[in-house]
């Protein structure tokens, strides 16, 4: 093990759409591949490969990697759609660099985009992307509802209420009000009471602890070797990585009896997510722990995932991730800043595109140059989180400024 990095992110670009100045999901992704390619200080005909997560919901189109490039004018060795659900997103940085490695790309863009309030009504859609269509979408659940079941083992076993839920959405408002493109930042700060008297979506699960969709995000960044990117202007580089996948559905989840990631306990269970393996694989990859970690982005869609995926990255023990939030080590003076932008909870989740926000915010947190608010100490390592589906994969990127 070691800490030398195995890639950097030399260009990063982001856009945003919203219902006063609509983009859709190719004019995002082509707004932001420029700038990061103006940001790296190389041309579209350097780019070797280009990988993006799934195709936005905003843009359905099968093989939405390869409409970009050919909308973007530029042949390249290999394009894919990495999807494992969102967490796929995460994981194009770790299929870079392991091109890169192999001496067969020295540039690969990973870029996403996603507008899904502007063009689609998601709400009519119900569950059906992420739910059972022989066992669970006949029962007419939303998405809320499917999460709301995790929410109410998570809360009996640990012994935890809906208060203490509630912590984890004041913690992430307090900052996406400081944020331009937070979807909630225009509900100013809140407090447990305005929380607890939101109404309800799906037991335990009220209004303030659900993330909205907020409007339209594009983000891209150009990685390259560790070698390449000291020429680079205030690289950031990948120190290590990790993945894992388990299932596809909650029922899925719940008749699993064995797996093969001991990170996730005994089976069956709904307070582990895969995080915990592709975290466990990242810090094996890097050499770090969670004790060196400055700052996390990570994929809190319900306010319950917060402690959860805590917990799953190391930073607490089960059941005790709650008193990083309540303790207020997650926010603007704590130790370990979390969700700096307001996370999915208060930053939005424009859609498929909500784990590059999560990426944007950690570059941005790392070279100095964040849109809302930063910390009094400039982070030198962030750990960003990238999720998917019924607790059903999850990626994990170490970052830093400095090799």
């Amino acid at each position: 093990m070691s800490t030398k990095p195995v890639a950097a992110i030399i260009g990063m670009g982001d856009a945003y759409a919203s219902r006063t100045n609509r983009k859709d999901p190719l004019q995002l992704a082509a707004e932001a591949t420029r700038l990061a390619l103006q940001d790296a200080g190389i041309s579209k005909d350097q780019i070797d490969a280009v990988y993006t997560g799934r195709s936005p919901w905003a843009d359905k189109r099968s093989q939405w990697s390869n409409i970009f490039i050919s909308h973007m004018q530029m042949p390249v060795k290999r394009t894919s759609e990495i999807t494992m659900h969102g967490a796929g997103l995460t994981a194009t940085l770790a299929v870079a660099a392991e091109m890169i490695a192999a001496g067969q790309a020295e540039y690969v863009l990973c870029l996403q985009s996603d507008a899904t309030e502007l063009f689609v009504d998601a709400v009519a859609m119900g569950a059906e992307a992420d739910a059972d269509p022989q066992f669970e979408v006949p029962y007419g659940p939303i998405i809320p509802a499917l999460y709301g079941q995790a929410a109410c083992r998570y809360l009996h076993e640990f012994g935890l209420s809906e208060a203490d839920l509630a912590e984890v959405a004041v913690a992430n408002q307090r900052w996406g009000v400081h944020h331009p493109h937070a979807a909630k930042a225009r509900f100013g700060e809140i407090d447990r009471e305005t929380v607890l008297a939101s109404p309800y979506v799906a037991t335990p699960l009220r209004r303030w602890m659900c993330s909205t969709w907020g409007g339209g995000t594009g983000g891209a960044l150009v990685i390259t070797s560790p070698e390449r990117a000291k020429a680079a202007r205030n690289p950031v580089y990948l120190m290590g990585y990790g993945s894992a996948t388990t299932h596809e559905y909650l029922g899925d989840r719940m008749n699993m009896r064995v797996c093969k990631f001991p990170e996730l306990g005994v089976m069956p269970n709904l307070t582990y997510t895969a995080t915990a393996a592709a975290a466990s694989q990242a810090y094996a990859m890097s050499g770090l722990s969670p004790a060196d970690i400055d700052m996390a982005q990570i994929s809190v869609n319900f306010a319950h995932m917060g402690p959860i995926v805590m917990e799953d990255l190391g930073f607490a023990k089960k059941g005790g991730g709650i008193d990083l939030y309540r303790e207020g080590r997650t926010g603007l003076g704590g130790d370990l800043p979390t969700d700096t932008n307001g996370g999915w909870l208060s930053f939005g989740q424009p859609g498929i595109s909500c784990n590059m926000d999560s990426m944007v915010e950690a570059v941005r947190q790392l070279r100095g140059e964040a849109l809302g608010l930063a910390p009094a100490r400039r982070p030198k390592t962030v750990l960003v989180q990238g999720a998917g589906g019924m607790l059903a994969a999850g990626s994990v990127l170490l970052l830093s400024s400095s090799t």
